[in-house]
């Protein structure tokens, strides 16, 4: 039987580093992929948080601006349209 063709040692070294780079790299981009998706996915139930926290208060008070620092509140008021005759 014929001896097989082979890469010198040096150029299967080179190629075997390139692909285990490449695989590391594959692994790292799909967990940092995995994270934002867990993150968006956190920020989204957070919104929904807010706003129902909003909502309750919004049925309790009425329309406000509250001060996130004092916990002081102020009833919104809306301009009235001028009525021009």
């Amino acid at each position: 039987m014929a001896d097989k063709a082979k890469l010198t040692e040096e150029e299967l070294k080179a190629i075997q580093t390139a692909v285990s780079n490449l695989s590391q790299s594959k692994s790292i981009l799909g967990e940092a992929t995995n994270q934002a998706h867990k993150a968006q996915l956190q920020v989204s139930a957070m919104e929904e948080a807010m706003v129902s926290a909003q909502k309750e208060l919004e049925d309790k008070y009425g329309s406000i601006t509250v001060d996130l620092t004092t916990g002081e509140y102020e009833e919104v008021v809306e301009d009235a349209e001028e009525v021009k005759e």
